[in-house]
Parts: C-alpha cells; structure tokens; sequence
C-alpha cells in the first residue's frame, strides 16, 4: 500500500524581521517570526495590540508601508521567496494567490461607486479566468463561481493550464457580471441583484465586510488573510461571518490566516493558533492542545485572565509589567521582565521556536 504524501506547508515564513523609520527611532517589529501555513488549514494568529500580528499580514502580502524594511527572513509561498519579488510581481500574485480583509471595509470600498463595479473590476483584472469561465459556460450551459473553483483544483492536480479561446470584451463583461451575482450568493447576502446596485453607505457593517469576503474570494487566492475582520461587529453578526468562513473553508481550496485579539475567535475557527509576542511567535499548536495544556508563561496567563463559566472567580488573574517598548526592547526573551520564571539566559538570547510535544511548539528556555 502506497503511504500517503506528506501536507507541504503552502506558506512558510522564516525568522522574519521589520523595522520601521520614525522619527523617535528604529522600531524594531518583528524579531524572528516562525511558522508554516498547511493547505485548507486556518492559522489564527493571536497576541496584544502591537505584538506583529498585522505587521506579519502586510509583510506577506508586500503591503509594508514605505518607513518599514524587511532586516531578514524569508516569506516562501510554494517554494518561492516573496522578499524576492518586485512590486509588480507582487501586485500579480494577490491578484490571484493571496488576498487579505482589513477589519474596517469602510476604509477600502470606493464611497461612490457601486458594489457591482467594484466587485467587476475584481473579475475583470483576472481575464484568463474569465476566459476559464466562458468555456465553463458554453460546455455546460450554465456558470457558477464554484464550477471554477472546481477547475482550479482540477488543473491543479493535472498540472495543465486551460486552453481558452478568444473572446471579446462584451462577453468578457458578461460573465463578470454573471459571475459577481453568484458570488455574493456564495457569502450569503440576500438579493444580490440589488445589493450590486448599492453603494458601500447603504449596507450595514456585516454586509459590507460579506462583500470584502467576495472580493477577495472572487480571485480564487491560495492564502485568505482576515485581519481582524469580526473586530467592529456585534456579537451575532461576528458569529455570522465565523461560520461563513468555517463554510468557504469547506467549499473553497484555499488556506486562511486568522488574525485576531481574541482568543474566543480563534478557539471557534482556528486548526492551529500561533500565540505572539513582542514581534515573536511564542507558541503554535492544534487549538485543543493549546488550550488545554498552553505550555509557554505568557500562553498561560493569557488563559488565566479569560473568565471560565465552569470555573466562576472573582478576581480574574493579569499579566504584571507592560508590553515591550518596540523602539528599545529588552534584550534576549522580550516577556522575560514579566515571566515569573525567567532565568539569566533569558535576559541575553532569543530562544528559538521548537518542537517540544507532537505538533506543539514553543520558544522558551524551560523545554
């Protein structure tokens, strides 16, 4: 009997560092970040405020604002180093491989055009795929976003391109259209006729970040980033957008990134959390197993200050100390000045992230 092949990591990032220019001084972000990203995996990313989290986001989409420098590292996607790539290299492949969602979509809708047109242009910057779509079309008589999903996957396991004919721009336009309604049915927003004709105010939040879901959806990415997509909804539309995405998961070949603060969003979504701190990944391990047996001091506390309903307190335990001023950080461990065991190593080398238990790694100095 034939063993089965391996899950390869479709993304790894290796000691990734970045640092920003301010006028206060080198901002030392990111000290070493570590961590592979498996196919049809969901990868939470979790930590305080200003840990690196977003940071490690627009890092691997090459989205860095221009005071930021990559110091060292590497990001490969598929064997291929990002940090390699020129802007319009990069500028091609999140057209059609990595695709991220911002927590405010207020922030990156046009205010004055419409849904549809937005959307569109998604569509139409990917003419191959188009072309994909109208022999779709015309073999079976009809079109639906996940007939292409389908094709990728296909096309991906022969190893072959689909061979596409010549079409015009009218027809291109088309199934664009064609294609924008079935999409928005995929995130399940209701009428999308009339949602298409809408623009960005007259949706409410959670409808509008649904759209940001499509767009990025519409280019059939290897990698979904969500940054902090839930943050800014309430309760039940956040629990909404969780299992829409626990849904796409299922459908859509694609691999997600979950950024988020809040380890309850992780816990609903994640297969594996990776815990940062201090522009370091702490700990990375299958969600269950992180949370019942966090082996990293600050995993640990993170845990004890989240209330319990099986295990009421009145006093909810904290973190002493403060996050690390990235600016002029301690030296070794950056959590070493508020880790009850930190011993002298800690105060003068970075411990690197290893396997410790099966799927469980962690960067301290106690393993």
């Amino acid at each position: 009997m034939n063993k089965k092949a391996p899950n390869k990591p479709i993304l790894e990032v290796e000691n990734l560092k970045v640092n920003f220019h301010t006028y206060r001084g080198e901002v030392k972000a990111l000290n070493g970040v570590d961590f592979k990203l498996y196919r049809r995996e969901v990868l939470a990313l979790v930590g305080e405020s200003g840990c690196g989290k977003s940071v490690t986001a627009l890092s691997i989409t090459g989205l860095l604002p221009e005071n930021a420098y990559i110091v060292d590292g590497k990001i490969l996607l598929k064997g291929e180093n990002l940090l390699e790539k020129s802007k319009e290299e990069m500028r091609k492949i999140r057209v059609s491989e990595i695709a991220i969602v911002f927590q405010d979509p207020m922030t990156f809708l046009n205010p004055v055009l419409t849904i549809k047109t937005q959307l569109e242009e998604v569509f139409m910057l990917q003419e191959d795929m188009l072309k994909e779509a109208a022999a779709i079309k015309k073999s079976k008589g009809s079109l639906q976003f996940m007939d292409l999903i389908k094709s990728k996957e296909k096309n991906k396991k022969q190893g072959e391109d689909v061979a596409v004919s010549k079409i015009s721009k009218k027809e291109l336009k088309e199934i664009a259209e064609e294609l924008c309604t079935d999409i928005l049915r995929l995130v399940k927003l209701p009428d999308p006729e009339r949602i298409l004709k809408q623009y960005p105010f007259e949706l409410s939040g959670g409808m509008r970040q649904r759209v940001m879901i499509a767009m990025a959806l519409a280019r059939r990415p290897s990698i979904f980033i969500a940054d902090e997509i839930t943050t800014a909804l309430d309760v039940t539309i956040q629990a909404q957008i969780l299992h829409l995405l626990k849904e796409l998961k299922e459908k859509i070949d694609t691999s997600v990134i979950m950024i988020t603060h809040d380890l309850s969003v992780a816990a609903e979504i994640a297969d594996r959390i990776a815990v940062m701190y201090g522009g370091n990944v702490v700990e990375i391990a299958p969600t269950v197993d992180l949370f019942k047996k966090p082996l990293h001091p600050y995993t640990q506390m993170l845990l004890k200050a989240i209330p319990d309903i099986t295990n009421p307190r009145e006093r909810l335990e904290s973190i002493p100390g403060t996050v690390p001023e990235m600016i002029n950080p301690p030296p070794g461990c950056r959590f070493h000045p508020r880790c009850k065991h930190a011993m002298p190593i800690c105060t003068k080398e970075r411990p690197k992230i290893k396997v410790v238990e099966k799927n469980h790694e962690v960067a301290c100095f106690l393993f």
